[in-house]
C-alpha cells in the first residue's frame, strides 16, 4: 500500500465521520419532535379538531428521522465501500435538505438582525448572524466531509477506467 492510497483512505474515513456527525444529530433531534406534546388541541366551531403545531412537529420529526436514517444507511454501506452513486446521493441530500434547513432556520429572527432594521446603513458582514452550533456548524461539517471525499472518488473513478483499459 502506497502513502498516497493510505492518505486517500484516511481522507475517506475522515469524510465519513464528518458527514455522519450531522446525520446522527438530525436523528437525535428528530426524537423530541416526534414525541412533542403541545397545548390543548384546537377545535373549530363545528367541533372538528383542527390540526395545529403539534401535527407539524410530528410530521417534521418523522421526516427528519427518515432522512437521517436513509442518509446513514447510504453513508455506512455503499459510501464506505467507495461507490460513486452514494457520494452523489449524499451530495443531493446535503444540498436539498441540510443546506436549506440550516439557511431557513437561521432566518427565524430576521427582525433581530441589524442589517434588516437599518438597511440604509449598508451591509455589515460580521453582524448578520451569530454562529449557531446546529444550524451552521453541522452543515459546515457535512459539506467539509463531502469536499474531502471528492479526490477519493475521482481517483477511484480514474483507477476503474484505467483497469478497464488494461484488461483485455
Amino acid at each position: 500500500m502506497t502513502t498516497g492510497s493510505t492518505a486517500m483512505k484516511v481522507a475517506h474515513w475522515l469524510s465519513l465521520i464528518l458527514i455522519a456527525i450531522p446525520l446522527v444529530a438530525a436523528l437525535c433531534s428528530s426524537i423530541p419532535m416526534i414525541a412533542y406534546v403541545g397545548p390543548e388541541p384546537l377545535y373549530s366551531a363545528t367541533g372538528i379538531r383542527v390540526f395545529g403545531i403539534e401535527t407539524f412537529f410530528h410530521e417534521a420529526g418523522f421526516a427528519r428521522l427518515t432522512l437521517a436514517v436513509i442518509g446513514l444507511l447510504i453513508l455506512f454501506i455503499p459510501y464506505r465501500k467507495g461507490e460513486a452513486w452514494a457520494f452523489a446521493a449524499l451530495a443531493v441530500l446535503m444540498i436539498c435538505y441540510v443546506l436549506p434547513v440550516g439557511f431557513f432556520l437561521s432566518l427565524t429572527h430576521l427582525d433581530r438582525w441589524p442589517i434588516f432594521r437599518e438597511f440604509s446603513g449598508g451591509p455589515r458582514l460580521l453582524g448578520l448572524a451569530g454562529v449557531n452550533f446546529v444550524r451552521h456548524f453541522f452543515p459546515a461539517l457535512a459539506f467539509a466531509g463531502l469536499a474531502i471525499a471528492v479526490p477519493y472518488f475521482i481517483a477511484g473513478r480514474r483507477n476503474a477506467q484505467t483497469k478497464d483499459i488494461q484488461t483485455p
